[in-house]
Formats: C-alpha cells, sequence, structure tokens
C-alpha cells in the first residue's frame, strides 16, 4: 500500500465541550460525533496557547513558544526558519493543500503548496460589509453584541468556501501519490455569523450557560480578568444576550459540521478514506461567557486551553475514548501525525509522540501539560479597570483587549497552576473546581502544592529550552532542502562528534 495520506481539520476557537460525545447533549454535530466515534477521542488534549498564531505554530512544528518565538498573534513564524510539518511531508513525496485561514505562514512559503487559498467569494464580501455596518453601531467594549443571524445562500460563509476548495483538491488526487490537505476553517472565531436554519437549532431556553461567581470570583484572580470584564462591558450582558451569543456560536459549529461531512463524503468517493490519517482539532477554545467572559483572552484556563482532538484511521485506530485523565498537548500533534505516516520525526522537536496510545499498546502518556502566552517584554500595567479606562477613552468606549501579560501554566489531572510575570499566581484544584472559579494561590493551606507546580513548571521551562544551535539549524536546512525560502547561512558549519545529544536525553522526562 502506498504511504498513508493526511486530512488534517481544524477550526477556529472551538471548546471540547462542543461536540455531543464530548458530554454537551445540546450540541447537534453528527459529523464531528460519528468521525469521533470511528476513531480516538482524546479528551484529556490540551493546546499550548490561548491565541491563533502562536497555537497553530505549535501544532504544525511540535515546538514550544519559547523556541520556534512566535508568543502573540502580531508575528508568524519566520519564513524558511522551522522545520514544519507541511516541509516535512513535501521532502517526503506528498502533494500539499493548505484552504482557509493561515494566521501560521508567511506569504514567502506559500508558493510551496500544490494549492493554498484563503480568497473571500463576493457573497461573503457582501455579507461582512452588513456584519461591519453593524458592528459599527455598537461599542467595541460589546462586540459580544454584533453576531448576526442571516438568510444569505451559503456562498456568503468562509466556512462554504473552505470546504469548497478542500473538496475540489480532494478529487483532484489519485491513489497512486500521497497527499495531505489542511482544512483550516476560521469559525467559530469572531465574526459571528450564522445562518437562521442552523440558529434555530438552539433555542435559548434550552441552552444552559456556564457558570460565573461574579466580582467575588474575579477579585481572586490577577487583575488583568477583572480589567478585561470591564473593558468587555461584560456586566451588561443579560441571559439572554448570553445565550445569543451561545447559540449563535454553536449554530456556526453545526455549519462548520455539515461542510465536514461533504468533505468526508469527497474521500470517501475517492476511494481515498482508507488510505487516509484524518485529524480534527481546534486551535483554542471560547469563554462561552464561562468567568463572565465570551471570546478569549490572553489567560491559561481550561476554557480556551482544553479542545477537541479526534484521530480516525482505519486499520491502525480503533474506536475509543481516552478519558481526560490521560493528559496530551498539543506541541504532541506533529512527531504523533508522523510516527502514524511512517515518516521519521527531525531532530529539535519537543512534543512527544502519542501513537501508541491511538494504537491501544498503552494506556498513558503524560501526568502534566504546560502552556505559555506572550514574550516577557509585555505585561499589563493597569491595577485596575479605572486605570484602564481613564487611558483607553473611558468607560463603555475602551477597546477589548487588554495587554498581554508573559504568563505560563502547568496542568496536571488534579491542579492548575499559572503564573505571571506580573508576580501574580493562581492555582485551580481541578477535582472540585473543574470550571477553575476559586483561585486558592493564596491560602496557605495550599502553599506546598503551589511550590512544587511552581518549582515543576520552573524546571519544565529548563528542560525545553530551544535545543537547535546555528549549526545544527543548517543541518536541517540541508536535510529539508525542496522548500522555499531555503536559507543555508555562509561561514563555518562542523558539528561535535556528540552532537546526538540533540536529542535531549534529559536526567528527567518532561
Amino acid at each position: 500500500m502506498n504511504k498513508p495520506n493526511l486530512l488534517f481539520v481544524m477550526t477556529d476557537q472551538q471548546r471540547f465541550d462542543t461536540l455531543t460525545v464530548n458530554g454537551n447533549s445540546n450540541m447537534k454535530v453528527p459529523r464531528m460525533d460519528a468521525l469521533a466515534q470511528s476513531g480516538a477521542n482524546v479528551q484529556g488534549y490540551f493546546t499550548n496557547c490561548p491565541v491563533c498564531v502562536p497555537s497553530r505554530c505549535t501544532l504544525f512544528t511540535g515546538r514550544y513558544l519559547h523556541s520556534h518565538r512566535a508568543r502573540e498573534n502580531y508575528c508568524l513564524l519566520e519564513a524558511g526558519r522551522e522545520i514544519h510539518l507541511f516541509r516535512i511531508l513535501k521532502q517526503n513525496g506528498y502533494k500539499i493543500g493548505y484552504v482557509g485561514k493561515n494566521h501560521l505562514l508567511d506569504d514567502q512559503e506559500k508558493d510551496n503548496f500544490n494549492l493554498f487559498t484563503d480568497e473571500e467569494t463576493p457573497e461573503e464580501r457582501a455579507l461582512m460589509a452588513r456584519y461591519e455596518k453593524r458592528r459599527l453601531q455598537m461599542p467595541n467594549s460589546e462586540i459580544w453584541r454584533t453576531g448576526l443571524v442571516h438568510d444569505e445562500p451559503p456562498e456568503a460563509s468562509r466556512t462554504w468556501r473552505t470546504a469548497r476548495d478542500g473538496i475540489q483538491f480532494i478529487k483532484e488526487q489519485t491513489a497512486d501519490e500521497p497527499f495531505a490537505l489542511c482544512v483550516s476553517f476560521e469559525d467559530p472565531h469572531v465574526p459571528h455569523l450564522a445562518f437562521r436554519e442552523y440558529f434555530e437549532k438552539y433555542p435559548l431556553d434550552e441552552i444552559d450557560l456556564l457558570p460565573f461567581n461574579g466580582e467575588k470570583e474575579l477579585e481572586l484572580k490577577a487583575r488583568r480578568w477583572a480589567i478585561k470584564y470591564g473593558a468587555f462591558n461584560a456586566q451588561a450582558a443579560t441571559d439572554e444576550d448570553k445565550k445569543r451569543y451561545v447559540a449563535i456560536y454553536r449554530a456556526m459549529i453545526s455549519w462548520i459540521d455539515t461542510q465536514l461531512g461533504k468533505i468526508l463524503q469527497a474521500l470517501e468517493e475517492k476511494g481515498l478514506r482508507e488510505n487516509t490519517l484524518i485529524v480534527f482539532t481546534a486551535d483554542h477554545g471560547d469563554f462561552n461567557f464561562e468567568h463572565g467572559l465570551a471570546k478569549k483572552d490572553l489567560v491559561l484556563v481550561n476554557s480556551l486551553l482544553r479542545v477537541p482532538c479526534l484521530f480516525s484511521m482505519k486499520g491502525v485506530i480503533e474506536p475509543t475514548v481516552l478519558p481526560p485523565e490521560t493528559l496530551v498537548e498539543e506541541v504532541d500533534m506533529l512527531p504523533t501525525i508522523l510516527e502514524l505516516l511512517g515518516i521519521e520525526t527531525p531532530v529539535g522537536v519537543q512534543g512527544t509522540s502519542f501513537a501508541a496510545l491511538l494504537r491501544g499498546e498503552t494506556a498513558t502518556h503524560k501526568d502534566a501539560v504546560f502552556a505559555e502566552v506572550c514574550p516577557p517584554y509585555l505585561y499589563n500595567k493597569y491595577k485596575n479597570f479605572e486605570e484602564f479606562s481613564e487611558a483607553n477613552g473611558g468607560r463603555g468606549n475602551t477597546p477589548f483587549n487588554v495587554p498581554g501579560d508573559f504568563t505560563k501554566s502547568i496542568r496536571e489531572t488534579d491542579w492548575r497552576y499559572i503564573w505571571y510575570g506580573t508576580g501574580e499566581e493562581e492555582l485551580y484544584d481541578e477535582r472540585t473546581d473543574s470550571h477553575e472559579l476559586v483561585n486558592l494561590a493564596n491560602d496557605p493551606e495550599h502553599a506546598e502544592v503551589k511550590q512544587r507546580l511552581k518549582m515543576r513548571l520552573l524546571e519544565w521551562n529548563a528542560l525545553t529550552e530551544d535545543p537547535l544551535d546555528p549549526n545544527i539549524r543548517r543541518d536541517l536546512q540541508e536535510q529539508y532542502n525542496n522548500w522555499a525560502p531555503h536559507s543555508v547561512q555562509p561561514g563555518r558549519h562542523e558539528q561535535p562528534p556528540w552532537k546526538e545529544a540533540i536529542h535531549m536525553k534529559l536526567a528527567k522526562k518532561v
């Protein structure tokens, strides 16, 4: 049999609990549920960052943020620097396609793909103009109000366009040449645009709101939480407002589900499903008014870090549910995909393959997962919302984005600890507080566990320092040499005989 194909489907800002098989009986996503039931539903999977670009960069390089260096949304992967999944697959003879939202690669790299497209349709542009007109009628601080329910044709949807391009790529493939296709849906990220037919699948009186302990909860957390709550004017949201936000969000996911079904049908019709690894995940989650907030923020909590993760590969992955206590992190995705495709993982990759877990050869993987966001020079200088609003247009007129804080976290099965560069800390007992409502960091009874997790977080940060020096990077550039730009620096280029230490034979397992 030829090399396996890869169909990688990713959504943007989809929470873990938006699948029926993940415990939400209100969701209408039969294709996602069926895909989960056809393979492994990894319920303990966490992304390494709560925002788009750095999360995607980690996913496709298998390297932590502090190694690939894209730690916020304002920079993509440096062109030609990283040996990412698509570069590896092209070197191994794959035809590669990428359709939908990018938020990953510099324009200089797009010509390496057999297909790379994210162009809007005319109908989509017209609908976006309607949305922008609606948005401009509302203050920035209440962007959660701007969701639009509409009756436009399917062509007005970026989800439809992304699926159309992916299906066309699949139709052009043959069984004698392996392919890898990334279908990157931009929904359910804002702007929130839902077809009325799908919105009506979610009556507001059938939606249960997620928990929030009000100002009491915010007072215990790092100060950016209360600032974000004020900047979002979230206190103005009624229960009906919140449920409408959630209904539109879920309707967008159901529309993605419909398009996913069409993509899988195209794969079946081409006779390619049997030899294709299918992966479904998201780059990060959405608050959905958990903690009183909507959208996302630069905080490292379950709402934003825990997302769906599905693997399906006939004859290789048996139907199974890997429970929440089986922890897996985003950085592990690349080496896992490569192992399942039979491709060697490059040096410098920091994730650990969980292919053995998917094949049923083991029941354990990691006992902790990590997350981080923002470079060290970023911090929120405002002590409270009053200071923030005075400096940013006054109450009700502030931007909804709050300056980021350099932040890192560790999540074990029972605990999450979050360290902020501002000196603030958060500690949550996942056994009794899975929604992370009560910060225990300042509780003397939990000082010992906080200190243990803090030291473990410090150790992880040290042990996962970027292992690639300039000479090893040159080796990698020469090994993966059919990619442009191909940056091999001139000058001295040698390695000591013991350079295999690059494989990170550490004294302790991270």
